[in-house]
């Protein structure tokens, strides 16, 4: 009988060797290595984990609004005033 375990020092198997790639670009310009999340085109790593990403309406990185769609508008509008 053939052991079934997997030997982390050995090729991986095919099926891994085959599976879809993360489309993520490293530091060094290089495409990810790793494989892709079932459904998500980034690995764990890359933030295809589920959970991963800040929540919607994450006001953590707000610092002054200055960048914010209301602004935009309301410059817009007080240029459009202007003319």
């Amino acid at each position: 009988m053939q052991d079934q375990t997997i030997n982390p020092m050995q090729p991986e198997p095919a099926v891994l060797a085959n599976a879809p790639r993360c489309l993520a670009q490293t530091r060094s310009g290089t495409a990810c290595r790793s494989p892709r999340v079932r459904g998500r085109n980034r690995c764990r790593m890359h933030g295809g984990a589920k959970g991963s990403g800040a929540p919607r309406g994450n006001q953590n990185a707000l610092k002054h609004g200055l960048r914010t769609a209301e602004m935009r508008k309301l410059r817009s509008m007080l240029r459009d005033y202007g003319k």
